[in-house]
């Protein structure tokens, strides 16, 4: 074990945050901390970083143990250029290289001296160190870990001072790494990252010899990395086995018989009301002992809480007007801010129906691009050709378009003014806008509730075209869900910029890579992109000569490649009515139970039969569903192979 956590406690005035928090970490773990937003996963973890205070409760790690922690009080020399803050944390080996050509140099003034002996077994143990501590491949270490975050040698002379907030936090992140704390906390590290900075943090991270612990929203990231996730919900911790893939099937499960055993018991205590009453109806010395009896075993039951159903954001996105076929055709295009080039040569077509993701760098100028195409911004060179009966609509990841001086209701009935109240209301009670929450102004919402903001305006909206920058930035994972379900079902055509690997694996059937260059098309989601780039890769180094394709062949493969696109689409699609299908049914079966448990249930026979019979077809629907719903997800796995 190399961190207790014992009854942690914490609450900021009224409002409790963490209550009694048990759980344990074994050296070389590599754990998540799920939950959704506000529930105090960076609290905790500024507890065990020591950066604030807890309530009650006990904090245990063995003696010595370093714990490293990237926070938004970043530790940083601002005058200091890259490279010597980079060099700074080997201070300790660059003096002991220090003390070695020290001590070369006095063994060779003394090479006939007596003490040469002494000087010479001080320069071997001095030397040994060194090369234990990797002595000579600090520079190198440095080296590959700012390339993989995204720093180029030009930056190495910069002065941290005139970096962006965001590149700051990358250059604290570095430091992290090349530290190597023996409990590394990792507070939603990916966050400034493009894809291939992800990429690289991940695969550096799958070798790091100590202790992980990671809040993270991307899926994608700790299915690759973790072994164990604690889910933090309503102020406690659960616990669940394996990646966040397996954490999400075994608690559906959990779920599932929590209810069943809630269910079960309540029916229980129900029945034995209903007896102790009848007992004590007759009035007799001896059912009234009986009655009691039944009472005192009644009362020493130990009840079950009621699982929480969680209010979860209901979304179904529909276009009003079908476009035409040839929805968005982009030739040429170039791009150049003053002497920096952006981008040149972006060439693409959409076709109706498609889900297309575009990846990149940082900087490459993909929202750009949307901007252009929107009609936002002028290119410098090439067309932007919008289809036949296409209405865009954007999702900007900055919510940029939203009126900061608006409540959430003017906002929303700006984009709909013939909207009555009523049905505003509705719609952002589906977003988990209730109440007073309706009023809150823009500029006082978080990027969470942001974002469900700009998604609700997307309802409004008849558009046919979807283009979204970084949809689901800020968003729990949750609702990252509920959105991707809403996406997947989308008749329309969309567009979609997004560093989220897990997203893009479930909406989109293409991807486009974006360089400054140009667009590479890849015909399938996320995961075909990279086994595509990898067979690239064996083939360069290789040195192999790929197979000649004719134009016949081609044709039939990308006819074979949408084919398989589409009914992979249709599968999902499938699941997600199936699981809808289930979810009527369970809320179905809980009514027709809650009628059965009624005393006046039974006084009307045919009521009764009636019910009943409604009752145990639901059932047998749901078991036959369920079933159904199996052997879907047994044939999407099999089409993902």
């Amino acid at each position: 074990m190399i961190l207790s956590c014992k009854n942690i406690s914490k609450s900021f005035g009224i409002n409790t945050i963490l209550a009694d928090v048990s759980f344990h970490i074994s050296y070389g773990q590599r754990v998540a901390l799920v939950g959704r937003n506000g529930t105090g996963k960076s609290t905790l973890f500024k507890i065990i970083a020591g950066e604030i205070s807890k309530d009650s409760g006990n904090i245990i790690t063995p003696k010595n143990t370093t714990i490293g922690y990237l926070s938004q009080k970043l530790d940083l020399n601002e005058e200091n250029s890259l490279w010597v803050e980079m060099v700074n944390i080997f201070n300790e080996l660059i003096e002991l290289e220090q003390q070695i050509r020290f001590l070369e140099k006095e063994i060779s003034k003394k090479s006939n001296s007596q003490d040469l002996p002494l000087l010479m077994e001080e320069y071997g143990h001095l030397q040994e160190k060194f090369e234990e501590l990797n002595g000579y491949s600090y520079p190198s270490q440095i080296r590959g870990v700012l390339t993989g975050l995204g720093f180029s040698e030009a930056d190495y002379s910069k002065s941290i001072a005139n970096f962006s907030g965001g590149q700051k936090t990358r250059i604290a992140l570095a430091k992290l790494l090349l530290i190597q704390p023996q409990i590394l906390l990792l507070d939603e590290p990916t966050n400034f990252l493009d894809l291939d900075g992800t990429e690289w943090l991940e695969t550096y991270l799958s070798s790091y010899p100590h202790t992980l612990f990671i809040i993270s929203h991307d899926r994608y990231f700790l299915d690759a990395l973790v072994d164990q996730v604690l889910e933090l919900e309503n102020h406690k911790i659960t616990i669940y086995q394996g990646n966040y893939s397996q954490y999400v099937r075994y608690k559906k499960e959990d779920q599932k018989i929590a209810f069943h055993q809630y269910r079960e018991q309540q029916k229980e205590i129900k029945r034995q009301e209903e007896i102790i009453a009848k007992y004590r109806s007759f009035n007799r010395e001896k059912s009234i002992k009986k009655a009691e009896s039944r009472q005192k075993a009644l009362d020493k039951i130990v009840l079950l809480e009621r699982p929480e159903q969680q209010k979860n954001l209901n979304l179904s996105i529909q276009p009003e007007i079908n476009s035409g076929r040839d929805v968005l055709k982009v030739e040429d295009l170039s791009k150049s801010f003053g002497d920096h080039e952006i981008f040149n040569n972006i060439s693409f077509q959409i076709y109706k129906g498609e889900h297309i993701g575009i990846i990149g760098p940082n900087g490459v100028g993909k929202s750009t691009l949307f901007n252009i195409i929107l009609n936002r911004l002028s290119s410098d060179s090439g067309n932007v050709t919008i289809g036949r009966n296409v209405y865009p609509a954007y999702f900007d990841q900055l919510q940029a378009l939203l009126d900061s001086d608006n409540t959430i209701l003017e906002e929303l009935w700006k984009e709909k003014p013939s909207a009555t109240e009523t049905e505003i209301r509705n719609l952002l009670g589906a977003f988990l806008f209730s109440g007073d929450d309706v009023y809150k102004e823009i500029s006082t919402l978080s990027g969470g509730e942001r974002s469900r903001v700009s998604l609700a305006k997307l309802m409004l909206s008849k558009a046919n075209l979807l283009l979204m920058d970084e949809p689901t930035n800020h968003l729990d994972i949750d609702t990252k869900e509920v959105l991707e379900d809403a996406l997947i079902q989308y008749k329309g055509t969309l567009l979609v910029i997004s560093h989220d690997r897990y997203f893009l694996n479930k909406v989109v059937h293409k991807i486009f890579k974006m360089n400054r260059k140009g667009m590479e098309v890849f015909l399938g989601n996320y995961d075909y992109y990279l086994e595509k780039k990898k067979q690239e890769q064996l083939l360069r180094e290789g040195q192999q000569i790929a197979p000649i394709i004719n134009k016949t062949q081609l044709k039939q493969e990308r006819r074979k490649e949408r084919e398989y696109r589409q009914a992979f689409k249709n599968q999902q699609q499938r699941i997600v009515s199936l699981e809808h299908k289930i979810e009527e049914l369970e809320k179905k079966i809980y009514k027709l139970e809650h009628i059965m448990c009624q005393p006046n249930f039974y006084d009307d026979g045919d009521r009764v039969q009636d019910i009943t019979k409604d009752y145990n077809n639901s059932k047998e629907e749901l078991k036959e569903t369920m079933l159904l719903w199996e052997e879907n997800m047994i044939l999407l796995e099999e089409m993902g192979d």
